[in-house]
């Protein structure tokens, strides 16, 4: 009995076109990018956190020498 279930609701599904439905809900990413924020959370967050601090060491020495260019052109 409920192999016969089973069978008409797949039979319903491929009907109605909801395969591509069911192909979404079985796929798993496996990502690197993912990984690193949920299985190794200190390394992601540390890892997100240099870069910041990277960008913005970046940001205050360029306009350190953009006030140093200004300065002398005074």
């Amino acid at each position: 009995m409920l192999d016969l279930i089973r069978n008409i609701y797949i039979s319903a599904n491929a009907w109605t076109g909801n395969i591509q439905n069911e192909m979404d809900a079985r796929y798993v990413e496996h990502s690197s990018l993912t990984n690193l924020f949920t299985v190794h959370k200190f390394l992601g967050w540390a890892g997100l956190l240099s870069i910041f601090v990277a960008i913005c060491a970046i940001f205050y020495f360029q306009f350190q020498v953009w006030e140093k260019e200004d300065r002398e052109q005074k």
